[in-house]
């Protein structure tokens, strides 16, 4: 699996840290999402470019926002990655969408909590 993420947020960079620390396996790889990155890793995103989302991509498929989340901690085991893979379910997360546009939109309000 491969996410990319916003380097420059403090939100996004402890996110990133926490699931580097519970994958044990190996599986996910962190990219920035930049133009440079992107275009580096010879990644083709047929959406709008990732600027203020995660971007998760498995097995050619592309997820953003909460499911991306939830799909990206599933892949890390664990009870956490159970209750994950449960929420990464299409029509579940689906409902965890607008929650998560307006924890993304004032993630920087929320960047004192987190260590990244």
């Amino acid at each position: 699996m491969l996410v990319l993420f916003d380097n420059n947020c403090v939100v996004c960079r402890s996110f990133k840290n926490w699931v580097i620390r519970r994958d044990s396996a190996k599986n996910i790889k962190f990219i920035t999402n930049d133009f440079q990155s992107v275009k580096k890793n010879n990644i083709n995103l047929k959406i709008e470019f990732p600027i203020n989302t995660i971007i998760s991509i498995d097995k050619g498929q592309v997820y953003k926002g909460s499911r991306a989340i939830f799909l990206t901690v599933s892949k890390t085991g664990g009870i956490i990655g159970v209750i994950s893979s449960f929420f990464s379910i299409s029509i579940i997360s689906y409902f965890f969408q607008p929650g998560y546009l307006i924890f993304a939109k004032y993630r920087g309000k929320f960047a004192r909590f987190f260590d990244g």
